[in-house]
């Protein structure tokens, strides 16, 4: 038996468990029972979990993820009294604070995002694409990298009660599917993406507390790049890059031709589902109702602008399953807009989502079959299916 705890040493005694500071139900804070204050510490130290997360408001999970990047030291703090002071005295403490300085993973924090909102994989995945979308875009629409600005600043997204990332191998999977869209990404940017979880690697808390964070988080940076060598160049990307210009006639549009391109687009899909409605070609079989389609034209022609739509049409579609959409990219050459759907693809089979790309078309692809003509611009078709019970 333990006697530490009053109240139990108390009830072996026979005498009132009552705790001595007053009656619990009462509204003085300095009554809670020693117990449950043990308990609640317990808990503390041990960290929060999926259940005890979602309790709490984004103020306080934005709090305790503002004390764990403090605590930990991931992002540089200088100490105000120090940089006011002319002389510094040394001291163990000191030489432990310059320590933790010079290990901190970032220069500066740029914001911290509460993705409260998220609740499933497939949302907490759009919500990351949206939010590195939105920052290349900033980044792109900016002035010239001055510096001035910070070289290594952040940007922290925080999952909460998003049950599923609470699974760390989960997680994983999420930056895996970002991590190989990069070729895709503007080559005058680096992506970087870094993981915080409650159970990095599964490995104990003070191996790496640096890396194990109170929730499930996301810490990501947009980086301009040097100009890169001959050496250094992405023989995708000069592929890509050909395959526009040689096509450019008529793979470009301009931007007054959105409602021309998404006309064309609806007479070539209903011409070709009349064609192939009696046939038992591939081309029928995964080919939706017209009915049911719901029509996007991509009115900017980059892939990660590209990525944005698609993972938030496949977020629509995994709550409507009567419905499927098509998403019209008329910049897009051939190469990179295959590229988008087979990534998409693998990351839809290993996360589970209900959705896929059914099809792909365009009018520069090597071949047609089944007798279809060539698609007016590039399309990428999404439906969503029904998953296999194991």
């Amino acid at each position: 038996m333990y006697f530490d705890d009053r109240e139990r040493l108390q009830d072996l005694k026979g005498r009132s468990t009552k705790p001595i500071l007053g009656n619990v139900n009462d509204k003085n804070p300095w009554i809670i029972s020693l117990s449950n204050e043990k308990r609640l510490a317990v808990e503390k130290f041990l960290g929060y979990n999926p259940k005890s997360a979602s309790k709490l408001t984004d103020q306080q999970v934005e709090e305790e993820t503002l004390r764990w990047v403090v605590d930990t030291g991931i992002v540089l703090v200088a100490d105000e009294e120090e940089e006011s002071s002319d002389s510094i005295e040394i001291d163990m403490q000191g030489t432990a604070d310059r320590q933790r300085m010079t290990t901190s993973k970032y220069d500066s924090m740029k914001d911290l995002l509460v993705a409260s909102s998220c609740h499933s994989t497939l949302e907490s995945l759009t919500f990351l694409w949206n939010a590195i979308a939105d920052a290349l875009e900033d980044e792109i629409s900016s002035p010239p990298f001055s510096s001035s600005q910070p070289l290594n600043s952040f940007k922290l997204i925080v999952f909460p009660k998003a049950e599923s990332l609470w699974n760390y191998d989960t997680l994983v999977t999420i930056l895996e599917a970002i991590q190989i869209t990069q070729p895709l990404l503007p080559t005058q940017f680096d992506l970087r993406l870094d993981l915080f979880h409650p159970d990095f690697k599964n490995s104990p808390r003070m191996w790496s507390p640096q890396w194990h964070s109170p929730f499930p988080t996301v810490g990501f940076r947009i980086k301009a790049k040097n100009k890169p060598t001959i050496d250094e160049l992405d023989i995708d990307i000069i592929r890509g890059k050909l395959d526009v210009l040689f096509t450019r006639k008529d793979a470009q549009i301009s931007s007054e031709d959105y409602s021309q391109v998404l006309e064309d687009c609806r007479y070539w899909v209903n011409m070709e589902y009349e064609k192939g409605k009696n046939k038992q070609g591939e081309f029928s079989r995964s080919f939706v109702d017209k009915v049911k389609i719901d029509w996007i034209v991509q009115s900017r022609g980059s892939p990660f602008q590209l990525y944005k739509t698609v993972w938030n049409s496949a977020l629509n579609l995994s709550s409507d399953h009567e419905s499927a959409c098509i998403i019209i990219d008329p910049f897009l050459d051939s190469h990179t807009l295959y590229r988008v759907a087979v990534t998409v693809n693998a990351a839809l089979k290993r996360l589970e989502i209900p959705v896929r790309i059914i099809q792909v078309f365009h009018p520069f692809i090597r071949s047609t079959t089944n007798g279809t003509t060539r698609p007016p611009y590039g399309m990428i078709q999404l439906s969503p299916i029904r998953l296999k019970s194991n």
